[in-house]
């Protein structure tokens, strides 16, 4: 099972070196966005390949598949924080006069 890390959030430069798990690499902001959201897409296939041992009865860590389930949870929960706030950022740029 893979973490899922949220670290602090500062100021970046365009071509920034981007920190995910264990690999460092020179990315721009959509190689970082999509790299975090295959993150969370592995999460939630995680939950679900944890929630179907579960229920058919290979397994029976009921505290592993409920953590599991949160950890899907919650990434889902911040990236639809993250994608209302690029949204309202978008919106206000537009309503920018020129």
């Amino acid at each position: 099972m893979s973490d899922m890390r949220v670290a602090g959030i500062g100021v970046a430069s365009p071509g920034a070196a981007v920190t995910l798990g264990a690999r460092t690499e020179s990315a721009g902001f959509g190689e970082a966005l999509r790299q975090a959201l295959g993150q969370v897409s592995e999460l939630q296939h995680t939950a679900d390949a944890s929630v179907q041992e579960f229920s058919l009865g290979r397994s029976r860590d009921v505290a592993g598949t409920l953590i599991a389930v949160e950890k899907a949870n919650l990434g889902f929960q911040l990236t639809l924080q993250i994608r209302n706030k690029l949204l309202e950022a978008y919106q206000e740029v537009l309503r920018t006069p020129l």
